[in-house]
């Protein structure tokens, strides 16, 4: 009897903790077609949440669903949707997954082209989810990227795996998502630490107002740490990568400036101001 393991990465879709897990192959090869659900109990990939993971014959997950008694849970502590802000952040995490919404964050602040890859209507306006997030990132640098869809047809695409892999080679530079709440594709460098970190801070907040403006606070001090570092590399021929760090540490009095922020800030000057500036610090 073969003891052939398959390693699943999933990620919690209330969360955004993921974890290795093994999954013996025998449960992939008794099922040469279709879609292949298992359950991860509670502390199984997180310490709070369960859910079941889709995966296809060849152990690539597709996506998550919650299980039944945990989404009524979830779903009674959902806030009521307001006029003033249409996705109250909690219900916006439970319709497209935590890893989503933080990616979705990261594509508005860093100008990455975004698309839901969907079979189906969308049960959210478009047009509404990119206003929503437009509103967190100031200005100029609203509305330079727009969320857009991808339909997938299952009767042509019978094999989802094969479909995302043919539109990830299609889209090189762009987040992709499903309905189900899993990454297809990252196309940035870093992780989504930053992002992750400000939607937990924000979920303490209970007001889906105040939530939303802790976000937006934090990209805006955040766009204006960058425009200072982006000073600074204009008044220089050339600057060590330690230098630089250094002379912006002591010029932000709220921010500490540690390997993961500089990268992030690289990654803006990068993609919203020119290449040719990073080219100034000496490695």
């Amino acid at each position: 009897m073969s003891n052939e393991i398959k390693i699943l990465m999933p990620a919690c879709p209330k969360c955004g903790v993921s974890k290795k897990i093994p999954i013996p192959a025998s449960v992939f090869t008794q099922k040469t077609f279709g879609l292949i659900k298992i359950q991860v109990p509670q502390g199984g990939c997180c310490e709070d949440h369960q859910f079941i993971v889709i995966a296809d014959s060849e152990a690539r997950i597709i996506g998550y669903e919650a299980i039944d008694m945990s989404v009524s849970k979830e779903e009674e502590q959902l806030p009521e949707m307001e006029s003033e802000v249409k996705f109250p952040l909690k219900y916006l995490i439970n319709k497209l997954g935590f890893n989503s919404v933080a990616g979705l964050i990261h594509a508005k602040l860093f100008k990455y082209d975004s698309f839901i890859i969907r079979s189906d209507e969308a049960d959210i306006s478009m047009e509404d989810l990119n206003e929503y997030f437009d509103l967190m990132i100031p200005e100029p640098y609203r509305n330079s990227i727009k969320i857009d869809t991808i339909n997938f047809d299952s009767q042509i695409f019978p094999n989802p795996g094969y479909f995302y892999s043919l539109v990830a080679n299609q889209r090189t530079r762009a987040f992709l998502f499903n309905p189900r709440k899993h990454i297809v594709q990252m196309p940035w460098r870093t992780n989504v630490y930053y992002e992750t970190h400000i939607i937990n801070y924000a979920l303490e907040r209970t007001d889906p107002k105040e939530q939303t403006k802790i976000i937006s606070d934090s990209i805006g001090r955040f766009i204006s740490d960058s425009e200072l570092a982006k000073t600074i590399l204009d008044a220089v021929k050339k600057i060590s990568e330690k230098e630089f760090m250094k002379t912006l540490d002591e010029k932000l009095a709220l921010t500490t400036i540690n390997k993961y922020r500089m990268a992030l800030i690289n990654e803006f000057l990068r993609r919203r101001v020119s290449v040719d500036l990073l080219k100034k610090i000496k490695k």
